[in-house]
């Protein structure tokens, strides 16, 4: 006697007629299951935590750095397509061919996406927006900054589309952002994007609570973005040029030139297929205050790691506004 599970199967998936189910007609293999949005979350991670790996330890060529960013670039644009389990295939070709060009244990498969990291002091909070809008983030205050008797720096990191408040802390090169951040002494806040890309109100809004809660130095105050969040950041940096100190626009960014913009330093990816690197450069060029620098052999997505070592670089080397 056929299951009920059994049963089910052939209805939902084959839609058999009933006389052929009554004949006994044997029950087809069951289709493949759907691939979702946190089966692709996971492939990223694996392919984040092996690319952050090989890299870290020097074994990536240009030729295989190349490679893999290609790959994983076709991977993205099958996710804007809405077409997982595309996207899925392409970053486990991105991790295979990356393993096997650079002597890299394959990482194990990750069972679930991270509630949150290792890094002290990170926690998930909710800033309150405009009109009441409940906006999720990461903040990360390593305990010897929550104690602080001196006024302490923030930075502000704002993810691409698609992604959401854990990409900076979670991914983007194994978090290396929470890590730099931390060593220059900063608070590292990661809100979801989009309320940043709207309007200026949430940062006001982020500001405002940060003084509330810590001993912010506002003269500290810096804005990193990759993608879409690179718009929200040179957003930003034109709608409150003076309540920020520098800005990194990573694979992305439109042009600044207002009075009193903040220095912006524009890093693009020679690879990139989604926002070209002749387009960020633009974008600089078109900024009084703006630097451009480009990622030789690198992509949209995985440029990150490096643009972030950059960038922190570089935001630390600003004067005093």
């Amino acid at each position: 006697m056929r299951t009920r599970a059994a049963t089910l199967a052939v209805l939902a998936l084959v839609a058999r007629p009933p006389l052929a189910a009554a004949q006994g007609a044997t029950t087809p293999p069951a289709a493949p299951a759907a691939v979702t949005r946190d089966d692709l979350a996971k492939a990223y991670l694996r392919m984040d935590r092996t690319y952050a790996a090989a890299d870290s330890v020097g074994r990536i060529s240009d030729a295989t750095r190349a490679l893999v960013n290609r790959t994983f670039d076709r991977a993205t644009l099958s996710f804007f397509g809405g077409r997982f389990a595309a996207a899925v295939a392409s970053i486990d070709t991105s991790v295979q061919q990356l393993a096997e060009t650079s002597g890299i244990p394959l990482p194990p498969a990750v069972a679930a996406v991270p509630v949150l990291s290792a890094f002290p002091g990170d926690a998930r909070r909710t800033l309150i927006g405009p009109n009441g809008a409940v906006i999720p983030m990461r903040v990360v205050v390593p305990p010897t900054l929550a104690k602080s008797k001196r006024p302490v720096g923030v930075l502000l990191a704002l993810h691409g589309a698609g992604g959401d408040e854990n990409m900076f802390v979670d991914a983007y090169g194994q978090g290396i952002v929470a890590r730099l951040a931390a060593a220059q002494g900063l608070m590292l806040v990661s809100p979801t994007t989009a309320p940043f890309v709207q309007s200026a109100e949430p940062f006001d809004s982020l500001v405002a609570m940060l003084r509330r809660e810590y001993r912010l130095d506002t003269t500290r105050v810096f804005v990193m973005g990759h993608s879409m969040g690179a718009g929200a950041a040179a957003s930003l940096a034109r709608l409150r040029p003076s309540k920020i100190a520098g800005v990194v626009c990573l694979a992305g960014g439109a042009a600044v030139a207002v009075p009193g913009a903040p220095p912006m330093l524009f890093i693009g990816a020679q690879l990139d297929p989604i926002i070209p690197a002749a387009r960020v450069k633009t974008a600089a060029e078109g900024t009084p205050t703006g630097t451009y620098e480009e990622l030789a052999n690198e992509g949209h997505t995985l440029m990150v790691r490096r643009g972030v070592q950059r960038g922190m670089a570089w935001l630390a080397a600003l004067p005093r506004r």
